[in-house]
């Protein structure tokens, strides 16, 4: 069972009282509630973005080689920077050519600390990139963070949400379908995409029209608060 599977299902025992147990993948987990044997099974809602073919895809896919990136850096550069500075990176994502990147972005880092410089805007292998110099340190102690804007993110919320759902709600029905069980299958989605609130996911769902056979669908944010949508 995967951290956040775990978390997701500490939640919901934590929210309704009773335990959990492994699944058999499907389902993730069981949730026993009295002399109830609930299969629950554990997905995270990512924002979608369309990529260059026109596919709908996790946001992560494009996300995760530049937050990658990022931290590959941070090891690089953490006895460069000085002790009361810190560097923050505006990335495009999806990257162009990392490997390439990454060597030419070290060595701008390093030239813009050295020149005093505090803030550049800057094209390397086709990928927009800003660099920020920060006085000051982090709690976690890291010397580059980032923040990654895709270029294919859509800015329209409820479209969003709405793709979001239907996504996981159709693949993981899919998924459970293949293993048949004969009790009550709830469906726990453990929100990742942390501008839509519980009242978003709600009004998204009743534009939805997808019929399965989850008796439960859950809404779990970071701070393990469970909601039904």
């Amino acid at each position: 069972m995967s951290p956040n599977e775990g978390f997701v299902m500490s939640s919901i025992v934590e929210k309704f009282g009773g335990r959990f147990t492994e699944g058999e993948n499907p389902p993730d987990s069981y949730f026993h509630l009295g002399n109830k044997k609930i299969a629950v099974e554990v997905t995270r809602l990512v924002q979608q973005v369309q990529n260059d073919k026109g596919v709908m895809i996790s946001r992560l896919a494009h996300d995760q080689p530049a937050m990658t990136l990022s931290d590959h850096l941070d090891n690089l550069l953490k006895h460069d920077i000085p002790d009361d500075k810190y560097v923050f990176l505006i990335l495009g994502a999806p990257i162009n050519n990392i490997r390439k990147t990454k060597s030419e972005l070290k060595k701008e880092i390093i030239s813009q600390l050295n020149s005093g410089l505090v803030k550049q805007d800057l094209i390397i292998e086709k990928n927009k990139i800003s660099i920020c110099i920060h006085d000051g340190t982090r709690k976690t102690g890291k010397k580059v963070i980032s923040a990654i804007a895709n270029r294919y993110s859509d800015a329209n919320l409820l479209s969003n949400i709405v793709n979001l759902l239907s996504d996981r709600i159709t693949s993981k029905l899919k998924k459970c379908k293949a293993k048949a069980y004969d009790g009550d299958y709830w469906l726990a989605l453990y929100n990742d995409y942390w501008v839509a609130d519980i009242e978003s996911y709600r009004f998204a769902y009743s534009k939805l029209n997808i019929q399965h056979d989850f008796n439960k669908i859950l809404i779990i944010d970071s701070y393990g608060q469970v909601e039904c949508i």
